[in-house]
């Protein structure tokens, strides 16, 4: 070897990295890329919540403003008072004893608090047999509402805009101006006689729901709590499912103890004579997630009024939503004798 050679061998331009130059250069790629999964990974995380969050708040929304609705208009059967309702048909189908619900003489709004097992008891004293107990949520109220369609389906002889005839098979009640008088009717086809303006007849569609929280939505393994609701369908009582992820429903009835139409204090377990003095309702839900979150463990105590939800810890997403509603339609609950 010439030493041009050697010489430009160690020509600092000629040099090659060093081992130490090597290393840290490999020590913040690893830093860098840390840094960009992490990034990534919460990025990630946190859409994952708050998407479950989004659609936990969608349907939270959409559940207490159903419950709003149908106590709202609960009690409303065209303009009739309780004591002009119809009685029942001797062969009516329907769920509970006694009085068979909703054909019965029972009240506008019922509850089942606190349901703890076995067939459901209302505040009325009405056993929800037609309810599948088994798969009933323990420690979640049932309201069971009663009303009619807010227009009706035939008025004076007339047909609704957009209605020809009535819905086969549906209960309806039925008022004769001319009979001065009520009764519940099946639906077949309804008299030309009395769709003729003027007629002095009424048909208003039927609308009763038992409305109760399910262990599961469509089958008992998928374990998702669901809101549902039995209904009076032509052929009995039919459920229908309506939100998924509502775990718990809690009713609070308020008191108006002094007559001024104003509620005093609120009950979930209100006495036969308390009952009689209802004026609002308070409507509590603790809605859940329908996917656990990955890391995330829920282990807060819910207070939804006066109940309280503790949670054994799991990874759902939860929220309480709450509303009060007034009971406008006079005699929700029918006086005591």
């Amino acid at each position: 070897m010439n030493p041009g050679q050697v010489r430009r061998d160690k020509d600092p331009q000629q040099a090659g990295v060093s081992l130490i130059s090597l290393l840290v250069a490999l020590a913040l790629g690893v830093l860098l890329s840390s840094a960009v999964v992490a990034l990534y990974v919460g990025s990630k995380r946190q859409f994952l919540v708050d998407d479950e969050l989004a659609r936990v708040q969608e349907n939270g929304r959409y559940a207490i403003n159903l419950l709003r609705r149908e106590l709202l208009l609960a009690g409303f059967f065209g303009g009739l008072a309780a004591s002009a309702l119809p009685a029942p048909p001797g062969t009516g189908p329907g769920c509970g004893t006694p009085g068979r619900w909703p054909l019965g003489p029972v009240p506008a709004v019922d509850l089942q608090p606190d349901y703890r097992g076995g067939v459901p008891l209302t505040l009325a004293g009405v056993a929800l047999d037609c309810l599948p107990a088994a798969a009933l949520q323990r420690g979640s109220d049932l309201l069971a509402t009663r009303r009619v369609a807010g227009e009706a389906t035939l008025a004076n002889g007339v047909y609704a805009p957009g209605i020809a005839a009535a819905d086969s098979g549906h209960w309806y009640l039925r008022w004769s101006e001319h009979a001065g008088a009520a009764d519940w009717w099946q639906a077949g086809r309804i008299d030309a006689a009395e769709t003729v303006a003027g007629s002095g007849v009424w048909y208003w569609r039927l609308y009763p729901r038992i409305f109760y929280v399910r262990r599961y939505s469509g089958e008992p393994a998928d374990a998702t709590p669901t809101l549902c609701a039995e209904g009076l369908a032509p052929s009995g009582m039919l459920t229908r499912c309506l939100v998924e992820g509502v775990e718990y429903l809690v009713l609070e009835l308020g008191i108006d103890e002094s007559g001024d139409g104003v509620p005093d204090y609120y009950l979930r377990f209100p006495t036969a004579a308390q009952v009689q003095r209802v004026v609002t309702a308070r409507i509590h839900l603790l809605l859940r997630g329908l996917t656990p979150l990955r890391g995330y463990r829920d282990q807060r105590r819910y207070r939804l009024g006066q109940a309280v939800v503790d949670i054994p810890g799991d990874g759902y997403l939860r929220r309480v939503f709450s509303t009060t509603v007034p009971l406008r339609n006079a005699a929700v609950w029918p006086l005591a004798e």
